[in-house]
C-alpha cells in the first residue's frame, strides 16, 4: 500500500503521478465493469498488459483475481471475496445462462478463435423461449433493462435497445466467467432444474 510518508511503496515502485492515475482508473472500471475491452480503451488495457504482476498483486488487495485474455483483448477480474459477488435474480440468470449457451455453441462450431457473436433480440428471444419453455420468460422492457445490465457488466454489447424488436447484441467472451460450465452438459442440467422447478431455484451468485 502507498505509505503515509509519501516514500515510494514496495506494491508501486516509482510510480509517478501519471501511473497512479492510470492504476486508479484501471481499478474502477475492473470493479464497476468486471473487465478492460482494450478496443473501447486501449490506453489503460496496454498499460495493465505491460505491468501485469503489479496489477495482479493490485487486484489481490481488492478481492480480484485477474484473468489475461490476450487473445481477445481483455483483461478480466474474477471477485474471490464474497462481498463483491452480485446475486442474479432469476430472470437475469436465465438470460445469462442462454446467452453462455449461444455463445458457446457458435465457438463450438466456427471454432476457438471465434471472440464474439452477434444477435438480433428476436432471434434471441425464440431461442431462450426453446430453452426455458417451463418460466415466464421476460417482458420486453424487462429484456431491455437486463440486457443494459449485462452492458454496463462487459458482458455483451447492445445495440438499438430503443426498439428490440430490431435491436441485437453481441456477445462477449467474458459471458464464461459470469456462471462458468465445463461444458453443455453441465449447462443442461442447470436449465433443466430451472423448467423443473419453473422458478424457485434460488438466484445464481455472480460478479
Amino acid at each position: 500500500m502507498i505509505q503515509e510518508t509519501g516514500t515510494p511503496s514496495a506494491l508501486l515502485p516509482q510510480f509517478d503521478g501519471d501511473d497512479r492515475d492510470r492504476l486508479r482508473e484501471a481499478s474502477h472500471r475492473l470493479l464497476a465493469h468486471g473487465s478492460i475491452l482494450r478496443e473501447e480503451h486501449r490506453d489503460i488495457h496496454d498499460w495493465c498488459q505491460n505491468r501485469t504482476q503489479i496489477i495482479e498483486e493490485w487486484a489481490a488487495l481488492l478481492g480480484l483475481k485477474i484473468v489475461w485474455l490476450r487473445e481477445e483483448r481483455m483483461i478480466v477480474a474474477l471477485p474471490e471475496t464474497p462481498g463483491l459477488l452480485r446475486k442474479l435474480r432469476l430472470d437475469e440468470t436465465v438470460i445469462t445462462l442462454a446467452l453462455w449457451y449461444d455463445f458457446h455453441s457458435e465457438v463450438s462450431e466456427r471454432g476457438a478463435g471465434t471472440s464474439e457473436v452477434v444477435l438480433s433480440v428476436r432471434d434471441f428471444n425464440e431461442r431462450l423461449a426453446s430453452k426455458f419453455t417451463n418460466l415466464k420468460l421476460p417482458s420486453e422492457s424487462r429484456m431491455r433493462e437486463i440486457l443494459r445490465l449485462l452492458d454496463r457488466k462487459n458482458l455483451v454489447r447492445l445495440t438499438g435497445a430503443e426498439d428490440l424488436a430490431t435491436a441485437s447484441v453481441r456477445v462477449l467472451p467474458t459471458i464464461r466467467f459470469v456462471i462458468p460450465f465445463q461444458d453443455i452438459e453441465e449447462w443442461s442440467r442447470l436449465a433443466a432444474r430451472f423448467n423443473e422447478t419453473q422458478g424457485d431455484t434460488e438466484p445464481e451468485e455472480a460478479p
